[in-house]
């Protein structure tokens, strides 16, 4: 269903809208649905992992991102994990 929106724009930033969307053969609302979807993708792109926020909280071990199924998957998705694994010494 759509819903009507009225926006207080810069008129330079409608008359950029109205030469983009011209040139996507678009219409102004069709461009700012697609930015609307860009923004949410980008949301879930850099929240990653909601489990981040609980580190310093929950004491893991390394064992814990080898873990099989979701909580070892998502362990391992995190930048934590990451850092781990480069300082993790190499085994002669």
């Amino acid at each position: 269903m759509k819903t009507k929106l009225t926006l207080s724009i810069d008129r330079r930033k409608v008359a950029m809208l109205r030469k983009a969307s011209a040139r996507k053969g678009s219409s102004i609302s069709e461009l700012v649905e697609n930015m609307a979807d860009d923004l949410d993708l980008e949301r879930d792109e850099n929240s990653g992992s909601n489990i981040e926020q609980y580190f310093g909280t929950l004491k893991l071990k390394p064992e814990d991102f080898e873990e099989e199924g979701r909580a070892g998957a998502e362990l391992r998705k995190t930048e934590y994990y990451e850092r781990m694994k480069k300082a993790k010494p190499k085994k002669a």
